[in-house]
């Protein structure tokens, strides 16, 4: 049976070690909320517990350190507790703390549990080294409001998690009510880390253009991003993101899209835009420059259209569409309502 020791624990980064507090105070019967690391405010976690109608709950701020921890930490640390109600401060470090650091805690109700007594918890919680490969998992509680390392905010709920691929990297989308979350797994020596990658609001969403076996989603405010997903269960998908539409379509959306290779040609309800996906590179015209749209029904140009451009002087632009009638139609009666 592999025992804790503090080369285990310094071997560890600083998220795993964070991960390895939330799972020891989770054996010790705590309710565990962990923050999304580094934007955490300077809070790793909040451990709370609740018996017979009493509740007491504590920060616990993780220092992955090899030299000991002074005065200056625990007086920043020892603060948190007033800012955010609790009834105390715990700094855990894997090595030890000055003879300033105790008495400053002592005056400001901050626990301090050093590498030794911390490898004694282990090894008593957790008697064998939590790997990536073990089977145990940690328990998880109603309270819990969190997936793949996500806290979601209050009145967010989760729609659909599904395995998606955009290219050679695989994710899982988490679709929410507010939120789009593209979380990643990453295998560790101790630790099996799930983060987030990508997070798109639902607000910032413009809308998908739909393929066989992938869609490209496309979100952003100036800037307009693609995202290309391979989902497993591609109706599924469809389905929740079909859901969020009402949420979205009151800004910026797509009207109309078509995709030669890796352009992307995207009319939306304030520009007309050409997007490089592999590249990013993009090209766009505003509703309230265009001035004239072209279209020839003849048998060679007729998914061809050209737009006049008022800009900087007149500039024509000629663009491959899938149907060259609708096209001129729809940015016909954007133009006029611009």
């Amino acid at each position: 049976m592999n025992k804790w020791s503090l080369e285990t624990l310094l071997e560890l980064d600083p998220q795993e070690f964070e991960n390895l507090l939330a799972h020891l105070f989770r054996k010790m019967e705590y309710i565990v909320e962990e923050t999304q690391y580094s934007r955490d405010g300077g809070i790793d976690l909040i451990i709370r517990i609740e018996k017979f109608g009493l509740s007491h709950s504590w920060i616990v701020q993780a220092k992955r350190y090899s030299q000991p921890v002074g005065v200056k930490d625990v007086r920043e640390y020892s603060s948190l507790k007033y800012r955010d109600s609790v009834d105390g401060v715990i700094i855990v470090t894997t090595s030890t703390f000055t003879k300033d650091g105790y008495e400053e805690a002592e005056q400001h109700n901050v626990k301090l549990i050093e590498g030794n007594l911390i490898i004694e918890m282990l090894n008593h919680y957790v008697p064998e080294v939590w790997t990536s490969s073990s089977e145990t998992k940690e328990p998880r509680t109603n309270n819990d409001k969190e997936e793949a390392g996500t806290i979601l905010k209050q009145g967010e709920e989760i729609l659909l998690v599904e395995p998606v691929s955009m290219g050679k990297e695989k994710f899982s989308m988490m679709i929410t009510n507010r939120n789009i979350y593209f979380n990643r797994e990453t295998n560790r020596l101790f630790s099996r880390k799930k983060q987030v990658e990508i997070h798109i609001e639902i607000k910032e969403i413009i809308g998908l253009h739909r393929e066989q076996n992938i869609f490209f989603l496309l979100s952003g405010k100036k800037k307009i991003d693609v995202y290309p997903i391979s989902p497993k269960k591609m109706i599924k998908l469809q389905e929740a993101m079909a859901s969020l539409r009402p949420a979205y379509v009151r800004g910026e959306h797509l009207i109309l899209s078509t995709r030669k290779e890796s352009l992307i040609t995207a009319l939306t309800s304030k520009r007309l835009i050409k997007i490089d996906v592999n590249s990013g590179k993009s090209d766009e015209i505003s509703m309230g420059d265009i001035v004239g749209v072209k279209y020839n029904a003849s048998l060679f140009k007729k998914n061809k259209i050209q737009v006049i451009e008022s800009s900087n002087g007149m500039k024509k632009h000629s663009i491959e569409v899938n149907d060259g009638r609708l096209w001129k139609h729809e940015i016909e009666q954007l133009v006029r309502t611009s």
